[in-house]
Parts: structure tokens; C-alpha cells; sequence
């Protein structure tokens, strides 16, 4: 079976497409058409790359991807073609080429902080979704938000075991992995000092911060973790790529999942959750829909999103740390992981679509 997965992030950099090809390859004959930003290129064995060059203006860039994903549909009549959606580009493919089998992939809403932008967004993910018979989304609040309980698939986050290491709890090691983006995360910075001024001689403590965001938001933090005198114990490290996170991982015993408490944030699975706990770690969590789901007494904490919320999480966890077991925590997690995602449900669905379409 042909599997054609077009793609703008370029291979190895948007981790859901890149499971996905993982898993799949096994089954499928996969070619994956993507941007070339520029970045090192991955490779991946059974997994063919076309890389779309940039150059030129918007216009000209969407038309030599158009170009070169409606070559690939017209090499290959019966590749099933798996969309991750982006604006416009999906529709146009669907409406040039509507004896195809489509499959149109939505991983995420709009989490633009204006109003009037996200409504515009989900406005047009709304239409442009109206002409596929076939949508995988990744959450079924995300469905129901978008209208499309009645034909949508759901399609999980899921996440691989990142760190093997029974986490001990002497002490507390917070780690946060993601974007700064729009993630308000000075006020986890504001809590850890409420809790490390209160506690810092009854617990080793420490906190490291990994990511970046468009708006100077790295600087910001480093600013304000110098300005509370906190540099020797809260890290804020930048980007670090996927493959060199394991020894942050090992280290930390104690994950952190904080997003706002909005609207748009509340249908989004959150990455890290899964990737905290299929690494043994209990999780400081907002208490999201979907983080709501997943978190429990046994493996971490719901909170508020102000600072004394982080703060009495951080008491809460240290009080029940001789109860957290690490390796149930990972056991209880093993169903999140992506090969079981794909496996047991991607593989099957898209089994599904190109039998009734081929045979």
C-alpha cells in the first residue's frame, strides 16, 4: 500500500508526521513531501523526501509546492494522500484532484491570543474541511469545537519513552520542555519562588526551562530568574533538539505541563504530559480538558494557572513523594506511546479507506 504525506514542516522536525512514518513504514510505501527549510536533513530509512525549495515570494514558494505535491498525486493513482492541513494548499489539492483518496490531518486549533484571529482561523478550517469525506483530528473536544463529530476519526497525541530511569524523590527536579510561545511561563517562575523561599532548607530543589518562543520570551525568563537571585537552580537552556533531551529526562523527577486556562488551549493535548510520564514522572498539570484526562492522584497534580497554584502544587507533590512510583507511572502510560497510537489506530484507519477505495 502507497502512502503519500505532504507536509510544509520539513522531514524530522513536526514529530506526529514523523511517528507516523515510523510506524507505518513497515506497511506502507511512504513518500513524504515537505518544505526545505534548511534545516540538517533526517533520514529515514523506508521513508522517501521530497524537499520543495523556498525561494521566491509567498506566491511563487505555495506555487512550486503545489507543483511538485500535484506530481506526486498524478505519479501514483492510488496513494492514499495524508494532509497535515495548512491554509488553502489542502483545499486547492482536493478540489484539483477529487477522485483521490484524502485524508486531511488536524493537529491543532487556533491559539491565536486575539479573538477576532482564531475565530477567523477556525472559521476557515470549518470550510475548507467541508470538502474532505475523510479528517483525523487530534482530540474529540478539538472535533466538537471545530463541528466535525460527525465525520472526524480521532487521531491521539501520543509520545515515546524518552528516559528508562526509576525516578527517587529526595528531592524535586522540574523539568518544562516546549514552546515559550504564549505559555505565560514567568508565572511558574513567580510560584517556585514562593515555594523556594519557604522551603529551600528542607529540599533540594531545582527547575530547568527548555525552549524558545518568537518574542524574546528566552531573554525574558533568564531576566527575571537573575532578578530573583535564582541562576545557580532554574536553567533556562533555549532549544535543544529531540535526540539530546534523555539526559535532562534522567535528571528530573518532576514534569511540568502548563499551559493558559483558555478556550483554545483547553481541546489541546499537551506533548510533554505524555512524554513526562512515559519517563516515570509525576506532572504539575493546568487543569485542562484534556490534561484532565490523563492526570490523576497516582501520577501528578491538576492546578490553577496563577503562581500560588504552582507554589501548593509544589508542597502537594513533595508530601506525597514516598507515593509516587515511577515505574507504575510509566506502565500506566505505555498506552500514549506513538507505535501503539499508530498501530492500533492510524494503520487500521488508513487500511480501512484504501480498501473501500481500491479493492
Amino acid at each position: 500500500m502507497r502512502l503519500l504525506i505532504i507536509c510544509q514542516n520539513q522531514f524530522g522536525y513536526h514529530i506526529d508526521a514523523y511517528y507516523y512514518c515510523k510506524y507505518l513504514k513497515v506497511n506502507f510505501d511512504i513518500l513524504y513531501i515537505c518544505w526545505d527549510h534548511g534545516l540538517p536533513r533526517i533520514e529515514m530509512a523506508g521513508v522517501r523526501v521530497v524537499y520543495v525549495r523556498r525561494k521566491g515570494n509567498m506566491l511563487v514558494r505555495t506555487l512550486r509546492f503545489l507543483r511538485h505535491a500535484l506530481k506526486q498525486i498524478n505519479d501514483d493513482r492510488r496513494a492514499i494522500v495524508f494532509i497535515k492541513y495548512f491554509k488553502g494548499v489542502s483545499l486547492v489539492l482536493r478540489l484539483l484532484k477529487p477522485r483521490h483518496c484524502f485524508v486531511l490531518d488536524i493537529r491543532t486549533g487556533s491559539v491565536h491570543r486575539n479573538l477576532v484571529m482564531r475565530r477567523i482561523h477556525d472559521v476557515r478550517l470549518k470550510f475548507e474541511t467541508a470538502f474532505f469525506k475523510h479528517v483525523t483530528v487530534i482530540s474529540a473536544s478539538l472535533a466538537a469545537k471545530l463541528d466535525l463529530k460527525h465525520k472526524a476519526h480521532i487521531l491521539p497525541l501520543g509520545a515515546d519513552v524518552i528516559s528508562s530511569t526509576d525516578k527517587t524523590f529526595a528531592g524535586l527536579h522540574l523539568l518544562y520542555v516546549g514552546t515559550l510561545f504564549n505559555r505565560n511561563m514567568e508565572v511558574t517562575i513567580h510560584g517556585f519562588k514562593q515555594y523556594y523561599d519557604e522551603f529551600q532548607d528542607q529540599v533540594p530543589i531545582s527547575y530547568t526551562i527548555i525552549g524558545s518562543g518568537p518574542n524574546n520570551e528566552e531573554r525574558a525568563l533568564k531576566n527575571l530568574v537573575a532578578q530573583y537571585g535564582l541562576d545557580e537552580i532554574v536553567n533556562v537552556t533555549g532549544n535543544i533538539s529531540h535526540d539530546q533531551l534523555k539526559p535532562f529526562f534522567d535528571f528530573a523527577n518532576v514534569g511540568v505541563s502548563y499551559v493558559p486556562l483558555t478556550d483554545y488551549y483547553d481541546v489541546q493535548p499537551v506533548t510533554k504530559t505524555f512524554e513526562y510520564l512515559l519517563s516515570g514522572m509525576p506532572v504539575i498539570a493546568t487543569d485542562t480538558s484534556e490534561n484532565r484526562k490523563v492526570i490523576n492522584q497516582e501520577n501528578g497534580v491538576l492546578i490553577g494557572e496563577t503562581a500560588e497554584d504552582f507554589s501548593v502544587a509544589l508542597k502537594a507533590i513533595f508530601e506525597k513523594r514516598n507515593l509516587y512510583n515511577s515505574a507504575k507511572i510509566r506502565s500506566a502510560g505505555m498506552g500514549y506511546t506513538w507505535e501503539k497510537i499508530v498501530q492500533s489506530n492510524l494503520k487500521p484507519y488508513l487500511e480501512g479507506r484504501f480498501l473501500r477505495k481500491f479493492e
